[in-house]
């Protein structure tokens, strides 16, 4: 999900400003905040909007809807490199692009700094269920397989608990200021993966569901 707006001239390194600013303007200066490092809040966003805080939250949602918004939008082109630079084929492809995916996300310092300074509010964003972030890995997941894969057949449902799984194994130690295992995780979703890759070679047999 990309968000466009329409944005005066300005110096490159000051923030965006708007003649008219828009729903899309407020996500837009939302996201060029957290790129910055800066907390987004709702009071400094809708200040920097010249707009009431009322008109901002009916325009955004609450601030763990915005934040979601505002790292999917983010990220996007972390998953776009570590797919296009992934090695290996099949199953492994995914797996190495999934790796390079989550090293980058460490690596986006934006992010990072979000998730050891708000730790709580990072990992409710994060690991919502039914938040924009987790559906779009589980979606990616998804798509990778039936390309580079396309032989495995795995449930939707499946990805939808591999990233929920990855993002939590991933986010909760970097929250806890630790280093995380990604290959640990990475492991474990090559468990998952190849026991439906069997299970399409032999039809007999069932994967354990996660």
């Amino acid at each position: 999900m990309q968000y466009s707006a329409t944005v005066s001239s300005q110096p490159d390194d000051g923030p965006p400003s708007f003649r008219k600013p828009t729903a899309s303007d407020a996500r837009t200066m939302a996201t060029w905040l957290f790129r910055h490092g800066e907390r987004v809040d709702m009071h400094t966003l809708a200040t920097h909007l010249d707009i009431g805080r009322s008109t901002l939250y009916r325009w955004v949602g609450d601030r763990e809807k915005l934040m979601d918004q505002v790292i999917l939008a983010s990220i996007g082109d972390i998953w776009d490199e570590a797919r296009r630079g992934a090695d290996g084929a099949g199953v492994d492809r995914v797996l190495d692009a999934t790796r390079r995916f989550m090293q980058g996300c460490i690596d986006f310092e934006p992010l990072a700094t979000f998730a050891r300074r708000e730790p709580n509010l990072a990992l409710r964003v994060l690991l919502d269920p039914d938040g924009l972030v987790t559906g779009a890995l589980a979606r990616n997941l998804s798509r990778e397989v039936a390309v580079a894969a396309p032989g495995v057949a795995v449930p939707e449902r499946t990805f939808e608990v591999l990233a929920l799984a990855a993002t939590a194994l991933l986010w909760a130690h970097v929250a806890a200021s630790r280093d995380p295992d990604i290959d640990a995780t990475i492991d474990i979703m090559r468990t998952v993966l190849t026991a439906h890759a069997r299970v399409t070679e032999s039809p007999g047999a069932e994967p354990d569901q996660p």
